[in-house]
């Protein structure tokens, strides 16, 4: 595969030293002075996926791991450098979807306790860092959906105006449905943007890989009696989509 232009950019931009020092780390922290409402706005930060794509899953988990440590020094606790890869290796795994400022936005956070406590006395809970990342995906995924409806709301204003416009912004609306379905296969925005409400009795992962034609997750959702990819990823969205008007009527 062709590197998209963002990695391109971000390849010709930046050495590996350079990307880990601006972007991992207490000052980089510092630095990223937005919140999720700005950031998700903006479309040229580079996401962990895009630095897996041009450096490798090696450079992500040295992001990862620079801002665990500065987080754990900022606690005055430690942990194994095992522990440290483990951890970092869980995030990236989970969370590639994530781009760098976000990142930046977390890691803030959990210092300054607004994820909850992770440190009891001089041991770390490393599942409390992970439940805290899951909330914090939790509300990116909630500022995604009010920017599209922002965005929508937008479009109808200008849109609705006049009769004709009218016509043209269905037609358009039905696109970008459609676009956004086939896109929200690959791309956990775009899917918690399709459907901004999923049941509690399924995990969000699992639910966004089933429908996305992963074997395994077909297989956690359905159990021993898979249907094909195919069949299984459109039960899904008829699913989701049965779901999300059933709760939105409450």
């Amino acid at each position: 595969m062709e590197l998209t232009p963002l990695q391109q950019n971000l390849k010709t931009g930046l050495t590996v030293s350079q990307l880990v020092d601006s972007w991992s780390g207490t000052t980089a922290q510092l630095n990223c002075n937005l919140s999720i409402d700005d950031v998700i706005r903006h479309e040229g930060i580079p996401t962990l996926a895009d630095v897996n794509r041009v450096y490798g899953n090696t450079v992500s988990v040295r992001i990862i791991t620079r801002h665990l440590q500065s987080v754990l020094s900022y606690a005055g606790v430690e942990l194994t450098p095992a522990q440290l890869a483990e951890t970092s290796l869980a995030i990236l795994s989970s969370y590639y979807f994530l781009n760098l400022a976000e990142l930046c936005i977390f890691f803030t956070q959990l210092k300054n306790g607004s994820r909850g406590q992770f440190v009891w006395g001089s041991k770390v809970n490393n599942q409390a860092i992970m439940v805290a990342l899951h909330g914090f995906c939790l509300d990116r995924g909630d500022a995604y959906r009010k920017l599209e409806q922002e965005k929508i709301r937008i479009a109808v204003d200008r849109s609705y105006s006049r009769i004709a416009d009218a016509a043209a912004a269905m037609v358009k609306g039905v696109d970008s449905i459609r676009k956004l379905k086939e896109k929200a296969r690959t791309d956990f925005a775009a899917f918690r943007t399709l459907f901004p409400l999923l049941p509690d009795n399924y995990k969000p992962e699992d639910l966004f890989n089933a429908y996305g034609g992963k074997e395994a997750a077909i297989k956690a959702i359905y159990g021993g009696n898979t249907p094909p990819s195919d069949i299984a990823s459109e039960d899904i969205y008829r699913f989701l989509c049965d779901y999300n008007v059933k709760m939105n009527r409450k």
